[in-house]
């Protein structure tokens, strides 16, 4: 599928269920499989790009991707009225910043996923 088209059945897709605002999406014949925000995804897509399919998740389809991949390190608690997700790094993981407190946000659930596999995510 290339850009184009990709954008096409991503807006027609997200008309049906905005509260899906994660993207996961892969490339066949690399075993790869990425997640990013549909907005993020959207933006940095060029018409060029070839991607093999994709899938539309909300975010307690992240949220439990997440749990999987972490293993047990990982946490959601409500603290102050808020919901925050606190996560302990895989023993010796080299970290961009330490901070294992993060508000429970779309954008957190991905940092805790990349640094979590070092931005390579195979499933």
């Amino acid at each position: 599928m290339k850009g184009y088209e990709l954008v096409k059945q991503i807006r027609e897709e997200r008309s049906h269920h905005p509260e899906r605002m994660f993207i996961k999406w892969w490339r066949n014949e690399e075993d790869f499989i990425d997640f990013d925000l549909v907005t993020r995804f959207l933006d940095t897509l060029k018409e060029s790009s070839k991607i093999d399919g994709f899938e539309l998740i909300d975010q307690e389809e992240m949220w439990r991707t997440v749990q999987a991949r972490c293993e047990g390190r990982v946490t959601k608690e409500q603290r102050d009225g808020d919901w925050v997700l606190r996560w302990t790094p895989p023993e010796g993981k080299k970290l961009e910043e330490m901070q294992t407190d993060f508000a429970y946000t779309p954008e957190s659930l991905l940092k805790i996923l990349d640094q979590e596999t070092n931005y390579n995510y195979v499933d």
